[in-house]
Formats: structure tokens, sequence, C-alpha cells
């Protein structure tokens, strides 16, 4: 992005971060325990959080090997807790809704239950792609956890994809959610950012 993501502003022109928007949502949608990974950055990030209840800021050294440690390190704060789902929330999906998250907690309801849920257009459902946020259950966690760190090239690893191999291994037992593309935009680069703050613009 050339910037540091969390702190650009929201697109919808409130003046909020995107950290702050996405864990005034998650706080919204009534997760408990509330744990926010930083790395890069976080002496910037960290006081966006001021004033959230419930918001459990957590560090995590090896922030450059990319995002399967970030994930690690919320898992194994998760599992320390207690918890039995995980729901891994990014903060580039500034129209992430809290109502979507419902959704996928619903959809965790099942019998037997699913070993994750996972939001998907109608498009992605039919070419058989995900996207986040992700609900992870408890059975994977030591599988997330015992995943080694990829050492790729670059910075972070190109070679980082996060869970995204996991869930493709365990594909039969993903349920999925519909969501609609705005509910999953994410802002990857500044092109992206800049489309969603004109579009605000043309519906004002």
């Amino acid at each position: 992005m050339g910037r540091v993501k969390a702190l650009l502003p929201h697109p919808d022109g409130s003046g909020r971060t995107l950290i702050r928007a996405a864990a005034e949502t998650a706080g919204e949608a009534g997760l408990h325990p509330l744990f926010v990974v930083l790395g890069y950055a976080r002496s910037r990030i960290a006081p966006e959080l001021r004033g959230l209840g419930g918001m459990q800021p957590i560090l995590n050294p090896a922030w450059r090997s990319g995002m399967l440690s970030s994930l690690q390190v919320g898992v194994r704060a998760a599992t320390q807790d207690g918890a039995r789902w995980a729901l891994v929330c990014p903060v580039d999906q500034p129209f992430l809704s809290a109502d979507l998250i419902h959704r996928l907690r619903s959809r965790a309801g099942g019998s037997p239950p699913p070993a994750a849920v996972v939001p998907a257009t109608e498009e992605m459902e039919r070419a058989g792609r995900w996207s986040l946020p992700v609900l992870l259950g408890a059975s994977l966690f030591p599988e997330i956890l015992a995943a080694p760190i990829p050492q790729g090239i670059g910075d972070p690893p190109r070679a980082d994809i996060g869970a995204r191999r996991l869930l493709v291994r365990h594909r039969a037992r993903i349920a999925t959610v519909r969501a609609d593309s705005r509910e999953l935009l994410d802002l990857d680069t500044p092109s992206e950012f800049e489309r969603a703050r004109a579009e605000r613009e043309l519906l004002r």
C-alpha cells in the first residue's frame, strides 16, 4: 500500500482509521475476547484502540515473516483463553459488518460442527474460492500452531498464504456463508483504496 494500512482513513469519510473501524465492528458483533495482533508500526497503531473495551493488543515479534506468524500469535492467545472458535478478521475489509460476523457464527452451529466457516459471493462459490474473515474451529488450532513459517523471498515472504493451504486440505469440512462483494471488498493497493473513496463520494 505504501503507507501503514491500518492507519488509513476509512473510505466512508467518518474520520476513523481502518484499525479503529475493524475493532469497533468486532465489538459490535459481541466477540470476546478481542485480540489485536500488532507488529510493524505498533506504537502508532495501538493508540487507535484506546477507549474500546475488551481489546487486548498482543505483539507478534516475527511480523516480518508474514501472515501465518500473526495468525499463530492470535490462535495461541485464543487457545490459552479456552476458545472453541477463533474469528480471524483482517484490517483491510472496511465494509465488513457485524451482521456478516453473526451469520458466520450461526453457521458454525451445525451438527457435526464444521472445521471452519468462510464467506463467499455467488461467483466465488462457483469458482471454489473463499474470502476472509474466517471462523476457525478449535480442531484446527493444533495444525495451525504446528505449521512451519515459510522462508520465502521478500518482505513478507511471497510463500506466506496464512491458513489457506490448511483450509484447502479440510475442504470437505468447510461451511460457507453467502456474502456480497461489498462486504468482502479488501484494500490491497492504493488504486483500490482511492476507488473505494470515490464510490463513497458518488453515493453522497
